[in-house]
């Protein structure tokens, strides 16, 4: 057993009620008859620039395992992990790189607090030094006709980015640094737009993304890579899109 499954074994029957509960609806699931919200679900994504495979957990229970297939999930570079139960409250969020052997000591390690009823994502962040940082997700259904999206600034050596709509004067998020969330917002669905993701200094455009939102949908969409790949397509700058 590795450093995680030692204690999720040892956990397992106290989170057995928790895990039966995935099989709902998550709606459903962060409710009880009543409506009160019991519990928080949190999701994680893989940022790093070319980084294989990591480990991430919450207190002693590793993230990216499959309780179902008894089986590690991927979480290298790109990957992202589905909503899954979270207990609320402070949870001590740690990445391991299995390579460094069980004893080593975690490449970044940091404490999220979780509120019943919310859902989150994690990020594991940066290049040659590797941060932690977590957003609180707002998936209330967009209006009739809209859907939602949000932009996130993960490229670690990227200037301030602005974020709009090709041929619109007015961006829908400016001057983004590394790590900078511009929470949803709400944008017509069925239309095919063309955004911009703009050096906020020079005004250059640094990459677009094709998009064609559909309706009652909720988009992030995030800068990945690095400015400086030197020619390295596995680090390309560029953008990739998460479907909530």
């Amino acid at each position: 057993m590795g450093r995680f499954e030692e204690q999720q074994y040892s956990r397992w029957v106290l989170g057995v009620v928790a895990v039966m509960v995935i099989i709902f609806t998550m709606s459903a699931c962060l409710k009880d008859d009543e409506g009160v919200n019991q519990i928080s679900a949190v999701r994680a994504l893989n940022a790093v620039p070319a980084s294989t495979q990591l480990d991430i957990g919450l207190d002693g229970n590793k993230l990216n395992y499959d309780q179902y297939t008894g089986r590690d999930e991927d979480f290298a570079y790109l990957d992202t992990l589905p909503y899954k139960n979270a207990w609320p409250g402070n949870r001590l969020v740690r990445v391991f790189d299995p390579k460094d052997g069980r004893d080593a000591s975690p490449v970044v390690q940091g404490t999220v607090g979780f509120t019943p009823g919310k859902f989150y994502s994690l990020y594991v962040v940066g290049h040659e030094t590797i941060e932690l940082m977590a957003t609180e997700d707002d998936l209330s259904a967009p209006a009739a006709g809209k859907a939602k999206l949000r932009f996130i600034h993960l490229s670690p050596d990227a200037p301030a980015l602005d974020f709009g709509v090709v041929g619109r004067e007015a961006p829908l998020a400016t001057n983004k640094a590394f790590k900078s969330v511009e929470g949803f917002f709400a944008i017509d669905a069925g239309e095919a737009y063309t955004f911009s993701i703009t050096d906020h200094g020079t005004k250059e455009v640094l990459h677009t993304v094709e998009l064609t939102p559909e309706p009652g949908v909720i988009y992030t969409v995030w800068v990945r890579g690095l400015l400086a790949d030197g020619g390295d397509e596995a680090l390309a700058f560029g953008h990739e899109v998460i479907i909530h």
